[in-house]
């Protein structure tokens, strides 16, 4: 499949400008957004922070965008990590509106989340699937659990009750691989777009079975369990990669006797669609992080 396919590269034109000149002059380490930045990029309610890691391959820093509610931190509040599409930078979400999305969500009353949105592009490797390559040279998936989740996180370390991952076009495939791979570490996962099996267009698995096997989330449904899932896909998407993938899959972990809710909406597979979809997913984010909370005692 041709590599513009897989998501939109397009930013809001701010964001970009922020970001390149606060890489272009600050060291590694941390980098955050000046706070006339925030306050221009996500409103009156939300704080929207940009902040550099290095996974365990890195040499060198890899934005996060972090948006988080008003008030103190506190591992009782939700965290949402979304992944970009291929191709695709950190910042598309925010670049389309997310910030005001859950600036609105606030006014309307809505309990309070954490969302970041992590870099996915790779050193060596120009489509990552958001995986570890077969060689260890490249270690996205990684980077998310052992660089990302503690750069969000802090000292307010997230149970898998309160930590949700999701994405759009490889971000879906990466989202529902890296929840298979790692139950314990989320409970939930949303496939905006995405594909459950391999497409491995940079050589990541180098063609060897066992890599190819263990990144196929068609291979391991049962891995799937205690997950609460959501499958959302584009009516008339012109990828083959993607096209019927979410009922496809829904039907697959159905099999199982492990329950997916698959959402099918009008659109294309573009970010006017996404945007839709990602809004549309945060309602069924926040039941289940209820009925997650109503379950934990007291």
């Amino acid at each position: 499949m041709a590599a513009a396919g897989k998501g939109s590269r397009s930013i809001d034109r701010l964001a970009v400008l922020a970001v390149f000149g606060l890489l272009m002059i600050m060291p590694s380490g941390v980098i955050k957004l000046a706070s006339s930045d925030v306050r221009d990029m996500s409103g009156a309610r939300g704080t929207l922070t940009v902040v550099g890691v290095r996974g365990p391959s890195d040499r060198r820093n890899h934005p996060v965008w972090i948006w988080r509610p008003p008030g103190p931190d506190s591992a009782r509040i939700p965290v949402l990590y979304f992944l970009h599409g291929y191709p695709g930078k950190a910042g598309d979400c925010f670049g389309h509106g997310l910030a005001a999305a859950l600036n609105q969500r606030l006014d309307e009353g809505y309990p309070p989340f954490v969302v970041a949105c992590p870099d996915g592009n790779g050193e060596r490797h120009s489509d990552t699937e958001w995986a570890n390559s077969y060689d260890g040279s490249e270690q996205v998936e990684n980077r998310i659990l052992d660089a990302v989740i503690p750069a969000v996180e802090g000292r307010h370390r997230r149970d898998a009750a309160h930590r949700a991952i999701a994405g759009f076009s490889m971000g879906g495939y990466g989202a529902m691989n890296i929840a298979l791979q790692h139950p314990a570490m989320f409970g939930q996962v949303v496939s905006i777009a995405g594909y459950f099996h391999t497409d491995d267009l940079s050589d990541m698995f180098g063609d060897r079975p066992s890599v190819l096997a263990a990144n196929d989330p068609d291979q391991h449904p049962w891995r799937a369990r205690g997950l609460h899932i959501l499958l959302e896909e584009d009516a008339s998407d012109p990828e083959p990669l993607v096209r019927g993938q979410a009922e496809a899959f829904g039907h697959l972990l159905a099999s199982y006797h492990i329950p997916a809710t698959v959402v099918v909406r009008p659109g294309g597979h573009d970010w006017t669609y996404a945007e839709s979809a990602i809004v549309g997913s945060l309602d069924f984010l926040t039941e289940g992080w209820q009925q997650a909370a109503e379950r934990q005692p007291a």
